[in-house]
């Protein structure tokens, strides 16, 4: 691989990440969905579902275009993970991309003050990614297109503060 192309693959991945960052802090509910993995869609469709009883599948996925509906299911999720990140979300330094199979990575995560108390005494945070294939209608109807997503599920396990 060139090393244009792998500047450009850890670039999309950082931006990812950023990405994530931005929508946990502003409360952004439509850019965090966006962002997380389809196993991680499909996990909160689940419990959806389960709790919405009455509701089909097809009209809770409807649900997620509507903003008062993110809002409400992912905005204390969002508070959770905005808790147990503290200053990470204030200035993020991102760090090494570190890439542990052809279709997953992390990037480390650190407060930009040096002396921040928000600092993991351990080492660096970090934030699982997978690459899966994008949606068609984000590629422009090309569905062999790429994308780096949030690994959602792993996420949450590593933000335990999340209830």
């Amino acid at each position: 691989m060139s090393a244009k192309l792998c500047e450009k693959r850890e670039n999309t991945v950082q931006e990812t990440v950023a990405r994530f960052l931005r929508a946990v802090k502003k409360g952004d509910s439509k850019s965090f969905w966006d962002i997380l993995d389809k196993k991680g869609q499909g996990y909160f469709l689940g419990i959806w579902f389960y709790a919405m009883e009455s509701m089909r599948v097809g009209t809770i996925m409807k649900l997620t275009e509507e903003d008062k509906f993110m809002d409400g299911v992912l905005g204390p999720i969002m508070e959770g993970l905005r808790e147990s990140m503290g200053g990470l979300l204030e200035s993020p330094l991102l760090g090494e991309v570190h890439y542990r199979s052809p279709h997953s990575a992390i990037v480390t995560v650190s407060p930009a003050e040096a002396n921040s108390p928000d600092r993991n005494p351990d080492g660096d945070s970090f934030i699982p990614l997978v690459l899966e294939l994008a949606d068609p209608g984000d590629t422009g109807g090309n569905p062999s297109l790429t994308c780096w997503k949030i690994d959602t599920l792993q996420c949450f396990e590593l933000n335990r503060g999340v209830h």
